[in-house]
């Protein structure tokens, strides 16, 4: 599925909210929930009991989304009305889309402009995510194609159907996207998606708590006058740097913005690494000036690590206690929570560990030219300082 407004940039962060769509909804056809209530058990989720509050109001958050290098992601949806999703963690940390029913909005911090509006897009142009299913209807036999029932399971405290779906084949022209065969799980009173194949929320919230503007999509004040959009069919890039902007050592932000347009040198991995390819690199570079050197600290919390990426906070007092015990350097570093940013610039090496626990020792040194291209990439052990000052030598 493609959550992209006509005339939008092809942003990083419209791609992370498409896959959080496909994991979170596993569908793309938008069929408005019965609020009839034979057509299920009575609820008794606290929703149903609140004066005011539907019953399908729910907020679904998920730790991470491996496709995208989304982090931790939030959704809070109205049914299949209406829907805001909010990146918390990674490189798009603080972007978010919301969809009123009528238009679609979304805010990407990095971005220029931040925002992005659209009023009445088309089904084409804008394919509605469904997050409610209702057996027998045309949205469920898209997302489950061929349905068995399996029985029932408790999800999240929640009494759901289970169905095994056929393989998703869609038609050519069709917004869905194929998807192996799989087994999905409902919420016997809502029809709320709670598994789809592998992919499961951490948490489900019925009737939480939202704000006036939870799903508004008015532009904040100024920001139409201060917000200009792109010509139309020119798109923005942020180049093998992306768009990340990072708590840095020792206070302050790293920002890739800052460093577009010149070349830059970028080592990734552990404190002790970057210190030590640090040092090796200052004296082929004026001291980390030409071309400008950075580091991007690959902070994974460790196995036994209590709090959660969905709490700010318990953000926050990690990357407080990486501070605290990562030491000094000679130029800006950026402490990357999970490796988003990093691992993201260096994958095209073969070398690379995954970002999970136990594989964060690797060090590699990535040079981005003056365009934003990435000219060389490689494992800090695997290049000699001959091969590093005829790369520099090399970088414009």
């Amino acid at each position: 599925m493609t959550v992209r407004t006509k005339g939008s940039p092809r942003r990083p962060m419209l791609a992370i909210l498409a896959a959080v769509a496909v994991v979170a909804v596993g569908g793309c056809d938008s069929e408005p929930y019965s609020a009839d209530p034979t057509a299920r058990g009575s609820a008794s989720s606290s929703a149903s009991s609140t004066p005011g509050v539907a019953r399908d109001l729910v907020r679904i958050r998920y730790e991470e989304v491996t496709e995208s290098d989304a982090g931790a992601v939030e959704i809070i949806a109205d049914g299949n009305r209406r829907y805001r999703m909010t990146v918390y963690t990674g490189p798009e940390a603080g972007s978010f889309q919301v969809w009123d029913g009528g238009t679609i909005l979304t805010y990407n911090p990095h971005d220029a402009p931040k925002y992005q509006r659209q009023e009445h897009p088309s089904q084409d142009e804008f394919p509605r995510p469904t997050f409610f299913f209702t057996e027998g209807t045309e949205a469920f036999r898209k997302t489950c194609p061929n349905a068995r029932r399996l029985g029932s399971k408790t999800v999240h405290g929640r009494s759901a159907v289970r169905y095994a779906c056929d393989k998703v084949v869609p038609e050519p022209t069709a917004p869905e996207e194929p998807m192996d065969a799989r087994e999905i799980a409902l919420d016997e009173q809502t029809g709320l998606m709670l598994e789809d194949g592998p992919y499961v929320p951490t948490e489900v919230t019925f009737g939480p708590p939202i704000k006036a503007d939870t799903f508004s999509t008015s532009l904040p004040p100024g920001a139409a006058e201060t917000e200009t959009p792109p010509p139309d069919g020119e798109e923005t890039t942020e180049g093998a740097l992306g768009g990340f902007l990072l708590p840095a050592v020792g206070g302050g932000h790293l920002d890739a913005a800052s460093y577009r347009g010149k070349p830059v040198v970028v080592v990734t991995g552990p404190a002790d690494g970057i210190r030590t390819e640090i040092a090796r690199l200052l004296p082929m570079t004026a001291g980390g000036r030409k071309p400008a050197v950075i580091g991007l600290l690959i902070a994974i919390p460790p196995s036994d690590w209590k709090g959660s990426l969905l709490n700010p906070a318990d953000v926050t007092a990690f990357v407080d206690s990486v501070n605290k015990t990562s030491g000094r350097f000679a130029v800006p570093v950026g402490i990357d929570v999970k490796g988003a940013a990093g691992y993201s610039m260096t994958g095209g090496i073969p070398e690379m560990p995954p970002t999970e626990p136990g594989y964060e020792t690797s060090v590699a040194i990535a040079m981005v030219n003056s365009i934003g291209d990435l000219a060389r990439v490689t494992l800090a052990d695997q290049v000699d300082d001959a091969q590093l000052r005829n790369w520099l030598a090399g970088l414009s």
